[in-house]
């Protein structure tokens, strides 16, 4: 049995030991012991999605690279279970997708895929004692207050926060943490990650958080370092609440990253280079929301990524990029279409080096209509996304929802190179 089913396989274990039956929760009630409270939700969500793809992209001429699809029909189930008995609590997530999708390629007919697909987004026993807690399984291990990136965490750069469809899964982990008063201290060792979309290597992870929690602030300190990397990974983030209505907040993080894809100067042979592991970088976030007297909130973010691109690297990257275009195209496909796999796949997780998040929603207490409106810019070179989302309850169990996303920039641009539109249409049945 490979270490990876064995970890499911305990974690299995430790859920059905946490979960009695009816008949163990009737002698519960007759011993008078501990209550057994159980809650759950399962919910099915259908829908389609529609993109229009950038026509004359540099990156994937023709979508010949990435292969992205035109149309995508989704049917995407997701079972939530929580169980508290005394200082025990287990927790449950599990997410069935079934996909199916319509690829388009130059010189090609159009071709179909239907794929399916399990995974466990949670799974997790906790046991919890005053202020400490164990924890022990797979857990979505995430914290901080800002949306588009989270840069004090090692594991969830990107926690999903501006996806509304997102459902971020957890890591495999083993942690416990102890209260003292106002300060909070975590130790962790972090088995896998590789769950994470796109695939993390960041298991085998020794993690150490400090917090500190006060009536109008909380702030914390973090540190990680992962089994046969030199260097540790350091972050930390703050939030203050001066009044009601604000929230001020910020994030950094510090680390060497895996790898480091760099242009190579014209006439160099190849045309890019790949570093590993990259120097150490600097990221910081800064943010506030208001809350409006509505209920509405507003949020602004700005971040510098200190692993992406300058305004000269990133022209350099894209002016690569026409170069292998042009050899895919001259008689040296294998060639061209390769660096553009690699410039495609081994890219910065952001491209440029400084970022505007804005952020727009309605009342969160509103059950029955709930929207939210986006905007993310690159202040590099300038291109952005604005997206808005809206889900409206018609019945008790029924939901529908759209999103539509707009992609500004022309197509040596981060946020112009692969997409122009997005258009999500669904529907949310919640069975239980």
């Amino acid at each position: 049995m490979s270490a990876r089913r064995a970890w499911y396989a305990l974690t299995a274990a430790w859920l059905a030991a946490a979960l009695p039956g009816p008949a163990q929760a009737q002698e519960q009630e007759v011993d008078e012991g501990p209550v057994l409270r159980m809650t759950g939700s399962l919910e099915a969500w259908t829908y389609v999605n529609r993109y229009g793809l950038t026509g004359d992209s540099v990156l994937n001429p023709g979508n010949q690279v990435a292969g992205l699809p035109r149309s995508l029909a989704q049917l995407d189930v997701r079972l939530n279970l929580r169980a508290e008995r005394g200082p025990l609590e287990a927790i449950l997530s599990q997410r069935w997708l079934e996909q199916d999708s319509t690829v388009v390629q130059a010189g090609a007919a159009p071709s179909g895929q239907t794929v399916g697909s399990s995974q466990m987004g949670q799974g997790l026993l906790r046991y919890k004692s005053g202020q400490d807690a164990l924890t022990v399984g797979r857990e979505l291990f995430t914290w901080g207050p800002a949306n588009f990136r989270s840069p004090s965490n090692p594991f969830y750069f990107d926690a999903g926060r501006t996806n509304p469809l997102a459902a971020t899964p957890g890591v495999d982990l083993v942690r416990y943490t102890k209260g003292l008063g106002d300060w909070r201290a975590t130790g962790a060792y972090v088995a896998s990650t590789i769950q994470i979309t796109p695939a993390e290597d960041l298991g085998r992870s020794v993690l150490l958080k400090l917090d500190h929690q006060g009536q109008e602030h909380l702030a914390s300190l973090v540190w990680s370092q992962q089994q046969g990397r030199s260097a540790p990974f350091v972050g930390g983030f703050a939030q203050w609440t001066p009044d009601d209505a604000w929230l001020v907040y910020g994030e950094f993080g510090s680390s060497h990253l895996a790898q480091a894809l760099h242009p190579l100067p014209a006439g160099a042979g190849a045309l890019y280079s790949l570093q590993q592991p990259a120097p150490r970088s600097w990221d910081v976030l800064l943010g506030a929301s208001y809350t409006l007297e509505n209920g509405q909130v507003l949020t602004a973010e700005t971040l510098h990524n200190d692993s992406g691109y300058g305004r000269a690297e990133e022209s350099a990257y894209f002016g690569q990029a026409v170069q292998a275009a042009m050899l895919a195209q001259q008689g040296a496909p294998a060639l061209g279409l390769g660096a553009l796999g690699q410039a495609l796949g081994q890219a910065p997780r952001l491209l440029g080096r400084n970022y505007l998040w804005l952020g727009w929603q309605s009342n969160p207490q509103d059950s029955k209509l709930y929207w939210r409106s986006e905007w993310v810019g690159n202040l590099t070179d300038g291109s952005g996304q604005a997206m808005v989302y809206i889900e409206r309850n018609f019945w008790p169990r029924v939901s529908g929802f759209a999103m539509l996303a707009h992609h500004v920039g022309g197509a040596q641009t981060e946020y112009g190179a692969l997409w122009r539109n997005t258009l999500i249409v669904g529907l949310k049945f919640f069975v239980f």
